[in-house]
């Protein structure tokens, strides 16, 4: 009787629980527009591209990976005559995870290929997002290398200037140094040893 009983209660809770996940996955269903999926990513960016325009944009990002990863390697290299295995190791670390974003970003370059042939927008949109953030994750990832070797990630370039002003309150005397003045030394009083 007692195990009947434990059977009931279970049954009862398994068709509790199927009937309340149903009716989240009705809800879920029915605020979802026709022809609208889950995965598709609409930003003012790519709204304004078309396919080809894509993977134009596409193209120049994977080249500009493959520059970024060039720069590192030379880094890398740098580096590795220096015989410097603290900058080695930093710069061995972001090289691989640039090449790991590189290979990403092709493979991803390939779907937005097809994306465009079948004329999906949703997922060549998709594709295309991914391949801006591979962008951005490459470009942090080269800051980080510069950040290995002690470069400063700020460049100035030949057209830009650097001025700077000296404050009129500065001092003109050198205050690192303490003027020596002859000390006397002073007698301690004496201290009474019943006291």
């Amino acid at each position: 009787m007692r195990q009947r009983s434990v059977w009931r209660w279970v049954s009862v809770a398994f068709l509790v629980t199927a009937g309340f996940r149903m009716g989240i996955a009705a809800a879920q269903g029915a605020g979802r527009g026709q022809g609208q999926s889950d995965a598709e990513i609409r930003t003012s960016r790519t709204a304004n591209l078309s396919g080809p325009e894509q993977l134009r944009e596409a193209g120049r990002i994977t080249e500009s990976l493959n520059a970024l990863r060039g720069r590192v390697s030379r880094l890398l290299d740098t580096a590795r005559q220096e015989r410097d295995i603290i900058k080695v190791n930093c710069l061995n670390d972001k090289l691989t995870q640039i090449d790991v974003t590189l290979r990403s970003s092709r493979d991803h370059q390939d779907l937005l290929q097809t994306a465009v042939q079948i004329n999906n927008d949703g997922q060549r949109n998709h594709e295309y997002a991914l391949i801006t953030i591979f962008r951005q994750r490459a470009n942090t990832l080269e800051e980080e290398a510069r950040r290995c070797v002690g470069e400063e990630t700020g460049n100035f370039g030949e057209d830009q200037t650097v001025t700077f002003r000296v404050s009129p309150n500065i001092p003109e005397q050198d205050t690192t140094q303490y003027p020596i003045e002859p000390m006397t030394p002073e007698r301690p009083l004496p201290q009474s040893p019943v006291r």
